[in-house]
């Protein structure tokens, strides 16, 4: 049936090439890990944007223009993009509010601190999509990776079943794939047959 030796090898590569693809498991650690790095950001944003308003709130009052002119209202429950634009929409603000609010202790440094703050959000959002994105083609292409393998390990047990048919019923049993009904269960083969 023309199996030599460098179409095993090949086999064999196949396989070690398929070994050392990332898991779905390992994939989605990833992407749980950069969404723990952006949530903390974001957390440290809203905290940074509540001492903003705090400090609105103290010059001017909780419901002077000034305070709601930051239109952070129902912060809690932003998107990530609508948070980044609340947070660059304060920051903003509070750049224009700068000389009349540094009585309650606003500094330039504090603003170029949340400035960065807010760019640092924007890079961990980002990687949140790319590892997502990642986890998504990865899984793909271990998935054709894997079928690859399965449809060449099929043929050669095609050929195995083949060349042992009739001479040797336990090197026959090698060669047949069960296949499993449910998870971590297998089933005995249908229609088996064999001769003695």
């Amino acid at each position: 049936f023309g199996i030599t030796a460098p179409k095993i090898a090949a086999l064999k590569a196949l396989g070690d090439a398929f070994e050392v693809l990332p898991s779905d498991e390992v994939l989605l650690a990833y992407v749980i890990a950069a969404t723990e790095a952006k949530t903390a950001k974001a957390e440290s944003v809203k905290e940074t944007i509540r001492n903003m308003v705090t400090r609105c709130q103290i010059k001017w009052g909780a419901d002077s223009w000034q305070e709601k002119s930051l239109a952070v209202k129902g912060m809690n429950n932003f998107t990530d993009d609508s948070l980044l634009v609340c947070a660059r929409r304060v920051h903003s603000q509070m750049t224009t509010f700068l000389p009349d609010l540094a009585d309650t202790g606003l500094t330039q440094a504090m603003l170029d601190d949340m400035a960065d703050l807010n760019d640092e959000l924007e890079v961990a959002k980002n990687m949140q999509y790319t590892k997502t994105s990642e986890r998504e083609k990865d899984t793909e292409v271990r998935i054709n990776k894997g079928n690859e393998i399965y449809a060449l390990v099929a043929t050669y047990c095609e050929i195995g079943k083949r060349v042992y048919v009739k001479s040797d019923p336990a090197k026959y049993n090698d060669y047949i794939i069960y296949v499993s009904t449910s998870p971590g269960t297998l089933t005995a083969p249908v229609n088996f047959t064999f001769d003695a």
